[in-house]
């Protein structure tokens, strides 16, 4: 019995260890993030020019209009916080960095051309003024969130994704749209109104595309369509389709996680219950079919094999969506999986073969898709996203959070 208890004793002092030894190497991540993005930033002194994808060591470019132009300040914004807490010697130049290309992203407060004016200023104003509480960074962001209701179009009930404003014969939503619903609920807590109205009129147009999200894009089983398009005068469904993955009824990944992810923040930011549970349904189905490597095909119908056909900057996604939803979720069961889940999802991006060191590749996240695609060649797939990089970075940092937070939960319990 001695023996027994000694045996017992020896292994609960070794699963910390254990733990410890499970998680992904964060430091190494984020130091070699650190390289790749100080050589982007060197390569490019005028700071208008931002990471978009790359098959090799180069990053593709695109304007402050494009949409992934935020994410490229938002991955040094990440770095600047992961540098302040790590007490890196050069958090300050970090920040230099951050806010100089955050500043190249300021005009684009006053476009109304585009629902994606939430993951271009939400990831590079939005994060500054988290990490910084710039006075001078309130503004635009309420000003963006102001342009970005300006699309709600109020027959439909949701936010026109693609198009004119006043284009009353076409009308299209998208899964993504879920995303930039964040800007407006963080705007209508901190002075943000709709064009002469309030804040309060922010909240209800987030909520209200947030319902109709659930009852147009949400099927069944818990899968997703990816486009919607609507008739503009009555609301009414003219058609169900995708424009990214493999077939209209087919569920493309990343759209389901953006599903995962809008979702569970609408859940958290408003307690509402049938926001939560719409996240838990869109979740459950995405880890049903997940692959033992924790990285899904990039559309979850594809018969495709093989690295190539695989979507990272899905996985990454997803990863962030897991950690907020455990935080939601009272079962213990349900926290376990989801924490697990998010856990494995980030150890498999933190290392080959998704992971990458190397200096001939621009990016550390390999093997992404902006599309389905069956040619792995096509310049849209089987290459590097820098949403990818960036969603990585968020839910390394949200897990050290969850685990830094951890036992003050436990001795308040």
């Amino acid at each position: 019995m001695k023996l027994l208890a000694s045996l017992i004793l020896s292994a609960m002092a070794l699963a910390p260890l254990r733990l410890a030894a499970s998680e992904p190497d964060t430091d190494l991540v984020f130091r070699t993030a650190a390289k790749k993005m100080a050589a982007f930033d060197a390569a490019h002194p005028e700071k208008n020019a931002f990471a978009n994808d790359a098959k090799g060591a180069t990053w593709t470019t695109v304007p402050a209009k494009d949409w992934v132009a935020g994410f490229y300040p938002g991955c040094l914004w990440y770095i600047t916080e992961y540098a302040r807490q790590n007490k890196w010697p050069d958090a300050d130049a970090w920040q230099a960095r951050a806010e100089a290309w955050t500043a190249g992203m300021k005009d684009q407060q006053f476009n109304v051309n585009t629902h994606d004016t939430g993951f271009m200023i939400f990831d590079s104003y939005g994060n500054g003024y988290r990490i910084t509480k710039n006075p001078a960074y309130l503004p635009i962001i309420n000003r963006t969130a102001q342009s970005l209701a300006s699309r709600f179009l109020p027959s439909t009930g949701t936010i026109r994704s693609w198009g004119k404003r006043e284009d009353m014969k076409n009308f299209n939503s998208i899964m993504d749209n879920m995303m930039n619903l964040e800007l407006l609920m963080w705007a209508s807590k901190h002075g943000g109104t709709t064009e002469g109205g309030t804040s309060d009129d922010l909240r209800k147009i987030a909520m209200s595309h947030a319902d109709r999200s659930i009852e147009l894009f949400v099927r069944p089983n818990g899968s997703t369509y990816h486009v919607v398009e609507l008739n503009p005068k009555d609301g009414s469904v003219v058609k169900k389709r995708t424009q990214q993955g493999k077939g209209d009824e087919t569920t493309w990944s990343r759209g389901q996680t953006w599903a995962m992810y809008g979702f569970s923040y609408m859940a958290e930011t408003t307690g509402e219950k049938r926001y939560l549970d719409t996240a838990i349904k869109v979740t459950d189905f995405y880890l049903s079919l997940l692959p033992k490597d924790f990285v899904p095909p990039s559309d979850f119908d594809s018969t495709l094999k093989g690295l190539e056909f695989k979507d990272t900057s899905a996985a990454a996604v997803a990863a962030c969506a897991l950690l907020r939803l455990e935080k939601l979720v009272t079962d213990p069961a349900l926290k376990q999986k989801y924490h697990a889940a998010a856990v494995g999802t980030l150890k498999a991006l933190s290392a080959p073969p998704y992971f990458s060191t190397s200096s001939d590749k621009a990016s550390i996240l390999l093997y992404a898709a902006r599309d389905y695609k069956e040619d792995p060649n096509d310049k849209k797939t089987n290459t590097s996203l820098i949403f990818g990089d960036y969603y990585l970075l968020e839910g390394l940092l949200a897990l050290k959070a969850s685990e830094a937070a951890e036992p003050a939960e436990k001795a308040k319990n």
